[in-house]
């Protein structure tokens, strides 16, 4: 049952049409090639119900069961569209997106489970008291759907507004605060979730590295495009589980 609108923001909030009465669990998605990725796995019938931003490419596509959205970009996209999707009335949400190896152990194409993050964006700050972690269940649910395929990789995630001054100080610093990867949404999502008091997890996959020497971009790697496939099963296996 969704949230009366409106009832979750001030100013009010032009919610969008068709936005209504969604389905309790979906997915949210960085890109649209993940967006696509995770529709040819859907598991029911998914048609396309509203636009969240107006004149805007993000979009809600549902079923009776289940809903997908995206495609978001950082932090304040990322959370605009979560705040819509928790308006109306999902109540189990796991994102899907890109992220960056900082870690000598992870490579582009690995898949990673963040079970906290680092906040080096903006966004998070606006939910004061929201957690900068995922829900813990979902995140086993997570978990398992990789140990399955013995893909499991787990660690901190680093989450930027500034992916071009990512400079190798930045990179080393946050390195020290235990963070194995970065990406831009991450610590965002997991604040306004836990805010909002929805479960939320995360689903990573690495597109590029600074792990290992100079930075390494993995978009045409056989295992990306193996693992950029993959990741719709994954990613639907785990809401379910």
């Amino acid at each position: 049952m969704s949230q009366p609108l409106n009832s979750l923001w001030e100013p009010p909030f032009p919610f969008p049409s068709g936005a209504a009465d969604l389905p309790p669990r979906g997915i949210l998605v960085a890109t649209p090639a993940l967006l696509n990725a995770v529709r040819d796995r859907a598991p029911e019938v998914l048609r396309k119900a509203a636009t969240i931003f107006m004149l805007g490419g993000t979009s809600i596509i549902k079923g009776q069961d289940f809903f997908v959205a995206g495609p978001v970009l950082g932090a304040p996209m990322a959370v605009m569209a979560l705040e819509v999707l928790v308006g109306g009335g999902a109540q189990k949400i796991l994102f899907a997106g890109f992220g960056g190896s900082l870690s000598p152990e992870l490579e582009p194409g690995d898949f990673l489970a963040p079970g906290s993050a680092i906040a080096g964006e903006g966004t998070s700050a606006h939910y004061e008291g929201g957690r900068l972690a995922p829900d813990p269940e979902l995140l086993k649910s997570v978990e398992k759907a990789l140990l399955r395929r013995e893909l499991l990789r787990g660690g901190p995630i680093w989450s930027t507004d500034g992916p071009l001054r990512e400079t190798a100080e930045r990179r080393a610093a946050y390195r020290a605060l235990g963070a194995v990867a970065v990406d831009m949404e991450v610590s965002a999502l997991f604040a306004a979730a836990s805010f909002r008091e929805v479960a939320l997890a995360a689903l990573i996959l690495l597109t590029d590295s600074f792990g290992q020497g100079p930075w390494r971009e993995g978009f045409k790697l056989p295992k990306f495009k193996k693992n950029l496939s993959l990741c719709g099963e994954i990613a639907w296996e785990a809401l379910q589980g």
